[in-house]
C-alpha cells in the first residue's frame, strides 16, 4: 500500500498543469460520503416551504458546528440562463445538470476545521478548508439523487480564503472513487472545476507558505481546552484549599470550648480508662456538738 501512495505522488509531480493522485482510504471516503449524505437530508428539510432562487443556511447538528453549508433550489432553466452563486462557488450560465431534470438544489459545503479529519493528500497539507459542491434532482422530493453537471463554456469557480498562492500550490479535487486530481490554480489564484465534488488548495508538506486554517484552529481549539482545564483545575483548588481550611478552623473552635469547659468546671476531673470523670477531693466532715458552735478539738 505504502509503494501505490509513493508511486502515486511521484506520478503527480510529473505533471504541472493537471495532476491525480490517489490516498485517500475507503474509510476516509465513506466517511465523508456519509457527511453529504446527512447534509443533503438536512438541506432538502430546509427548503420546505421555501421559496425557489433563494439562498438559505442549512443547520446542521451540534457535533458538526465547525462546519457551514447552504443550500439553493433552482430550475434548471435558470441554472442555464443565470447560474448560480453559494458563498464562494460560482456556476456560470450555461451550466447543465446531467442527466437533465426539471428543478435542481444546488448544496454548498465548507469542511472549515474538519477538514483533515476526511481528506487529505500524501505529500501534501491542507492551505485551505475544503469545499464541497453538489447538485441534486428536486423534481421529486422523494428522490434527491446526486447529479453532475456539464458546463459548456466557463468552468465552476471556487474561491479559498488564503494567502496569495505561489508555484507550489496546487488545487486538488477529491474523487467519489477516493482518487484525487490536482491542477494550477487559475491566474486569480481560484480553483475551476467542470463537475461536482470536494476541493481544496494544498502546498507540499513543509512548505513555509503552507499554514492550513485547519490546523491553525486546531491549535486553538486545544489551547482553549488548555486554558478550561487549567481554570477547572484552580476552581478545584480553591475550593479544597476553602474545605480544609473550614475544616482546620471548626476543629481548633471545639478544642477551644473543651479547653474553656474544664477550666470553669467546679469539680476536678480523673481519667479512667480512656474516659475523663469528674471527681472531688476528699474532706472528712469535722464533728461538732448540737449545742456548741465550734468544733471539737
Amino acid at each position: 500500500m505504502g509503494l501505490r501512495r509513493g508511486g502515486c505522488v511521484l506520478l503527480a509531480l510529473l505533471f504541472s498543469f493537471f495532476r491525480s493522485s490517489c490516498g485517500r482510504t475507503s474509510s476516509d471516503v465513506s466517511a465523508s460520503r456519509s457527511m453529504d449524505s446527512l447534509i443533503r437530508d438536512r438541506a432538502f428539510r430546509e427548503l420546505v416551504r421555501r421559496r425557489t432562487g433563494v439562498v438559505y443556511r442549512v443547520p446542521l447538528p451540534a457535533n458538526l458546528s465547525a462546519m457551514e453549508a447552504s443550500v439553493l433550489r433552482l430550475r434548471s432553466s435558470s441554472l442555464w440562463r443565470r447560474g448560480a452563486n453559494l458563498s464562494a462557488s460560482y456556476i456560470p450560465p450555461g451550466t447543465l445538470a446531467v442527466p437533465h431534470v426539471r428543478r435542481v438544489v444546488v448544496v454548498y459545503q465548507n469542511w472549515r476545521g474538519m477538514s483533515a479529519s476526511y481528506f487529505g493528500v500524501p505529500g501534501y497539507e491542507l492551505a485551505a478548508p475544503v469545499v464541497g459542491l453538489f447538485l441534486y434532482d428536486a423534481s421529486d422530493n422523494a428522490s434527491s439523487a446526486e447529479l453532475d453537471l456539464r458546463v459548456t463554456e466557463d468552468p465552476v469557480s471556487i474561491r479559498f480564503t488564503v494567502a496569495a498562492p505561489d508555484s507550489s500550490t496546487r488545487c486538488a479535487r477529491f474523487e467519489r472513487d477516493g482518487s484525487v486530481h490536482l491542477q494550477n490554480p487559475a491566474s486569480t489564484g481560484q480553483c475551476t472545476a467542470r463537475s461536482t465534488g470536494h476541493f481544496t488548495m494544498i502546498v507540499p508538506s513543509g512548505s513555509s507558505s503552507g499554514h492550513a486554517p485547519a490546523r491553525k484552529e486546531k491549535k486553538w481549539r486545544v489551547l482553549d481546552m488548555e486554558i478550561v482545564g487549567g481554570m477547572l483545575a484552580l476552581a478545584l483548588v480553591v475550593l479544597m484549599g476553602t474545605g480544609i481550611r473550614r475544616l482546620v478552623k471548626k476543629k481548633r473552635r471545639m478544642k477551644q470550648i473543651v479547653r474553656h469547659a474544664e477550666e470553669n468546671d467546679a469539680l476536678g476531673a480523673a481519667c479512667v480508662g480512656k474516659s475523663r470523670m469528674p471527681s472531688a477531693a476528699m474532706t472528712r466532715t469535722q464533728p461538732r456538738m448540737e449545742n456548741e458552735d465550734a468544733p471539737m478539738t
